[in-house]
Order: structure tokens, then C-alpha cells, then sequence
């Protein structure tokens, strides 16, 4: 069976579902139809990508012959989600749900449980461990290029202010948990299990719509010895920025290091004294969201375990959760108060 084969429906059609068709039209995969509450939205995106089938009903897509795979692009609030991950699941429907799983611990547990009751397949779209250049990273990392890891380093910074959104950045938690996600996904794909978390937050006031934390540090020990500092300003007015997607990663070995970011990378090793620009094809939009389903498709089709499980993005989420309650009660929390 081809991938073209398993049919994907996309229930939600904002903002970030332009990347999720791009990329699967891109990668050759079908594209069933999609399902939003906005009647005009709807009509808007089945104008703009010629979508075969368009309703405002999300069930009457999922309940579509044709969808094998629902991929979940609604706004990540357990009642928004929640339904519509528990309707699938009931259908048999396999799940991609885009990342954060959801903000909060508790909702996020009962997400995975939802599938697991109903024994369908749930993916996270942690899409940053799909990215080319990681991947390439990646290679260097496992082989021993570098030695053996001991820190890693990832930022990412710039003014970005969305007041004016219906909705993202209105919650009690932002930037941490909607950006820094991305990051969490990664190095727990990179280094395991982790232990312990420390962070600090706050938020820069002139950001009147934003309600939530929109700068944070979060410091990350794993159970392997390597510790990460995880950094997310998006208050940031100065004149050297690294946006999303292009935040800044180093990860140090006692032999080597690798700094980089999605669109280059750079390699510099001890002994023997080198450095190494690895070459790679892709960049983190569209190309990670396109790796991402096809990497979810040949684990189905094959029968075999994937990344970024539901129940093992539940570490990512956690790592989101001991953050803002070290904040909040300004201490070290460990992975086992959570998980």
C-alpha cells in the first residue's frame, strides 16, 4: 500500500493548516478534505487549495470513507480537542494531533487515554524533530562525532506580539508551553528521560494582548548526565534576533560540538581537528510537517513503534508542566512528582 493511500482529513483550517496541506501535497499524500466551524474560512482554504470535500461539521469529515488518518489542527484547548480526538478514536481513526498535545498535564493524559481506550494510534506533531537540518544534526550526535554530550543550548528570540489574535497567547500559559514545546519535543528525542526542571518567567506588559508568559528560561537536567538551557523571549526589541525557525542550537562534547540552526549547521571536532558543514535538503517549513505524517504513514503501514507517541509526548508535556510550577513555587521539580 502506498502512502497516497491513507487518506487524511484536517479538522481545523487556520493559520497553521496552510503548512500541513503544502507540505502533504508536496510529499504526494492524499489529501481527503477538512472540517472548521468558520463557514467562511472553510470556503476560504477549499477556494485556495481546490480541497475535494469542505464542512463545517468536523464529524461528517472524520465519519468520510475516504480518512484514515485525522489530523488535528483545531486550537489546542482540551474543549476544543477533547471531542474531537474522542470521535476518532471511537471511528478507529488514526490520530496526528499538531503540538502542544495541550498545555496541561492533566488534559493531555486524558487525550492519550482517550486513544488508548479505543486502540488508535496517536502521534504528536512535535515537527521539530523532523526538521532536515536536526535530523542531520542528529547523525553527528548519535555517532560519536562530538564525543559524549554534556550540554546542549537551544535560543530563540525576537519581538513577536500577538494581541491581536482571536485566541493565541490569551491563556494563562504562552510562550513556554506553545513555543518552547518545540524545543522540550527535541531534546527529549535527543537525550531521554529527564529529571529534574528549573525555570524562571515573565512578561513584557507593553504586550497587552498577551497574557500569558512571553520570555522564559528553562533549565533541564536528564537522566544521562547532558543538561539543556531552553531559551524563548518573544519580547525581545533588539537588533540581533534568532526567530522561529531559526533558533540557535549548540550541543557540546568532551570531542567536538555542533552549532546550528534549520537552515545550516557547523560541526567542529578535537581530534582529529576538523569542522564539518554538513549538507541537507529542506527547510522546517513545509518540509518537517511533510517528514513528520510520513515518518507516522510508513509506521502504520509497516506495523512498527513511531516518534512522538502520544503517551511518550506526555514527557514533553510534563517538562511544560514542571516548568511553570517551579515558576510558581520558585524551585527544582522532578520528573517523578509529574510522571
Amino acid at each position: 500500500m502506498a502512502r497516497s493511500d491513507w487518506g487524511i482529513g484536517i479538522v481545523g483550517l487556520g493559520g497553521i493548516a496552510n503548512t500541513h496541506i503544502q507540505a502533504y501535497r508536496n510529499a504526494g499524500l492524499k489529501i481527503v478534505g477538512g472540517a472548521d466551524v468558520d463557514e467562511q474560512r472553510a470556503k476560504a482554504m477549499k477556494e485556495r487549495w481546490q480541497l475535494p470535500f469542505v464542512t463545517t461539521d468536523w464529524r461528517e469529515l472524520i465519519d468520510h470513507p475516504e480518512v484514515r488518518i485525522v489530523d488535528v489542527t483545531a486550537p489546542h484547548k482540551f474543549e476544543i480537542r477533547m471531542p474531537i480526538v474522542e470521535y476518532a478514536a471511537k471511528k478507529g481513526k488514526a490520530l496526528f494531533v499538531q503540538k502542544p498535545l495541550l498545555p496541561y498535564l492533566d488534559q493531555a493524559r486524558k487525550l492519550v487515554e482517550v486513544a488508548e481506550q479505543y486502540g488508535v494510534p496517536l502521534m504528536v506533531n512535535q515537527n521539530s524533530v523532523f526538521v532536515p537540518a536536526f535530523l542531520a544534526m542528529e547523525r553527528y550526535l548519535r555517532d560519536g562525532t562530538i564525543g559524549t554530550p554534556y550540554y546542549c543550548q537551544i535560543e530563540n528570540r525576537a519581538w513577536v506580539d500577538v494581541s491581536g489574535h482571536p485566541w493565541f497567547g490569551k491563556d494563562e500559559r504562552w510562550v513556554t508551553s506553545d513555543m518552547a514545546v518545540h524545543h522540550f519535543a527535541l531534546v527529549h528525542h535527543w537525550f531521554g528521560e529527564w529529571e529534574s526542571v528549573y525555570a524562571i518567567m515573565g512578561r513584557d506588559p507593553s504586550q497587552t494582548g498577551v497574557k500569558g508568559d512571553n520570555f522564559g528560561v528553562v533549565l533541564i537536567r536528564f537522566k544521562n548526565g547532558v543538561q539543556a538551557c531552553i531559551i524563548n523571549n518573544w519580547a525581545y526589541r533588539g537588533n540581533r534576533p534568532r526567530p522561529h525557525s531559526r533558533e540557535e542550537i549548540v550541543i557540546q562534547g568532551d570531542k567536538g560540538c555542533i552549532t546550528g540552526d534549520s537552515e545550516e549547521i557547523c560541526i567542529v571536532t578535537v581530534d582529529p581537528p576538523a569542522k564539518i558543514f554538513p549538507q541537507f535538503q529542506g527547510k522546517w517549513f513545509p518540509d518537517a510537517f511533510a517528514n513528520a505524517i510520513c515518518h507516522f504513514i510508513d509506521a502504520l503501514e509497516a506495523g512498527k513503534p513511531f516518534w512522538c507517541s502520544g503517551r511518550d509526548n506526555l514527557n514533553v508535556v510534563a517538562i511544560i508542566e514542571a516548568a511553570y510550577i517551579s515558576v510558581k513555587e520558585r524551585r527544582e521539580v522532578r520528573r517523578d512528582e509529574l510522571l
